[in-house]
């Protein structure tokens, strides 16, 4: 029996952690859902999901103190994190690719694509 791959889904829109949460659950992926980036640092270590899919923009902790956090710790630095960007203002979006880029994410997904392209992007960080 195979273990199902881990995904943890930190947004603080719960929209976004309803939406996605489900669709990669019906995919067969095991979901864990965090609503800000300290409550995502905290289930990445207690946890260490296989992937880790982060709005950048959040209260109490955004997307990118929270992956200096999991990156910087020796028992979660191998983590894939993927960042989740905004849709719209293309200079918002381009500033997002930008920073995941230079701190050494593993990627972004923007918010906003179809669901089967969100599947499709979420295989392929997880190989």
């Amino acid at each position: 029996m195979t273990m199902k791959k881990r995904i943890l889904l930190v947004d603080d829109e719960d929209e976004i952690l309803s939406l996605y949460g489900e669709v990669l659950a019906e995919e067969g992926f095991e979901v864990l859902i965090a609503h800000d980036g300290a409550e995502g640092v905290k289930v990445a270590k207690q946890e260490k999901p296989d992937l880790v899919l982060m709005d950048l923009k959040m209260p109490v902790m955004d997307g990118m103190d929270a992956f200096m956090q999991i990156h910087d710790d020796p028992a979660t630095r191998a983590i894939k994190v993927v960042f989740l960007t905004a849709f719209g203002d293309p200079e918002v979006v381009g500033a997002d690719i930008k920073i995941s880029e230079e701190i050494g994410a593993a990627g972004y997904i923007r918010k906003g694509i179809t669901l089967d392209e969100l599947v499709k992007k979420v295989r392929e960080y997880i190989r």
